[in-house]
């Protein structure tokens, strides 16, 4: 019997997966903190300014749980089919880590989705206490000021969905070769049997002659 390629096509994109999402927690880290440096410079500039930045705060740092606690599952079950595949006979994956691999793209599919409508629509909202054209005051250009990192929110997003679509390839292989795995070993066992029962009739046929 050829051996089963799904392992290793599962550490592959597991691997891929993960380093896209390092990535992607990596730009999203440098993205909150660069909302919160312009939060400060701008209370620094008006006191009396209102920034109304709790969704984009709490989505991206929802995002980088999300895309932590996803990679640890994935470098966990990418460690434990290494494992397996060295050996000559393949563990199945345990349930506990399937269920953690579901609940991290849960988890990362909620937050990739209010990430990407945050960036989408959100902007910086001023307090009626200065004015609605604050922004003329901080800016003589009279310039908008976008409370957002285009780029590298954008960018962070992008790799993230990317991750995600590699951890949901992993998740189905992952799945697809436990349930083959389960079957050759059926199989398997039934061609024991089978061979047991025939050498049993002939030694029990050798016997009457």
């Amino acid at each position: 019997m050829p051996p089963n390629p799904t392992p290793v096509l599962t550490l592959s994109s597991l691997t891929i997966s993960t380093l896209l999402l390092l990535t992607s927690f990596i730009l999203t880290t440098y993205t909150l903190t660069t909302y919160l440096h312009q939060a400060t410079h701008l209370t620094s500039l008006v006191a009396k300014v209102h920034i109304y930045n709790h969704p984009i705060l709490i989505t991206t740092s929802y995002h980088i749980f999300a895309t932590i606690f996803t990679s640890a599952v994935f470098l966990t079950l990418a460690f434990t089919t290494r494992r397996s595949t060295s050996k000559s006979t393949s563990a199945p994956v345990s349930w506990v880590l399937k269920g953690s691999v579901v609940l991290g793209l849960i988890f990362l599919t909620a937050s990739l989705i209010a990430f990407t409508v945050i960036l989408a629509t959100g902007e910086v909202g001023f307090g009626a206490s200065v004015g609605p054209r604050v922004t003329v005051y901080l800016d003589e250009s009279a310039n908008e000021l976008v409370y957002r990192d285009d780029g590298t929110g954008v960018a962070g997003v992008v790799l993230g969905w990317v991750g995600w679509g590699a951890g949901v390839v992993s998740c189905v292989m992952m799945f697809v070769g436990g349930r083959r795995n389960g079957t050759n070993e059926e199989g398997d066992m039934e061609k024991e049997v089978n061979v047991e029962e025939e050498s049993e009739v002939g030694s029990d046929s050798g016997r009457r002659e």
